[in-house]
């Protein structure tokens, strides 16, 4: 019976720590300093905390300029909830209702000549329903790898779906 007991102990243990959800996220962004480019990001996202409080987002990004398609970087972000309200003054801007919950995040950003950068941003307008988040004017400040000051920048819009 302890054997039982015990392989059951490691089933549940083992089984919730697989249980994160994941998901992508496309945002429209542009880097003043650091990057100076605009560009499309598509990110991976792990949610590990399976309800949104921490995600860990890695991702990469393309945009155009006057030779074509560029590749403008990868990052790796994590970012954190701080609260979350079901009625709020925003819910006009979007058709579903969702929960306010605005995030603070920060990560490593490496553009196309491999330079690393630190970045730390604010999303005050983030909304949640079911299985998207919807983020917009998302401004973050980027660092150097001497946290110097490098540059800042903003994701106009950024729509993540989760599976």
């Amino acid at each position: 019976m302890r054997k039982l007991a015990s392989l059951f102990i490691i089933f549940a243990l083992a089984t919730s720590a697989w249980a994160v959800t994941g998901g992508y996220s496309l945002a429209v962004e542009g880097f003043s300093g650091f990057n100076q480019s605009s560009s499309v990001r598509l990110s991976g996202i792990l949610d590990l905390t399976d309800s949104r409080y921490l995600t860990l987002e890695a991702g990469a990004g393309a945009g155009l300029d006057s030779t074509g398609l560029v590749f403008s970087g990868l990052n790796v972000d994590l970012a954190f909830r701080t609260f979350t309200l079901r009625d709020h003054i925003f819910s006009f801007l979007t058709t579903n209702p969702t929960l306010w919950s605005p995030r603070v995040y920060a990560g490593a950003m490496w553009d196309s000549s491999w330079n690393l950068a630190w970045r730390f941003g604010l999303s005050i307008f983030s909304f949640i329903d079911v299985l998207f988040t919807y983020e917009f004017l998302r401004p973050f400040v980027c660092f150097d790898d001497h946290f110097s000051w490098s540059g800042w920048g903003i994701d106009l819009i950024r729509v993540s779906y989760y599976f």
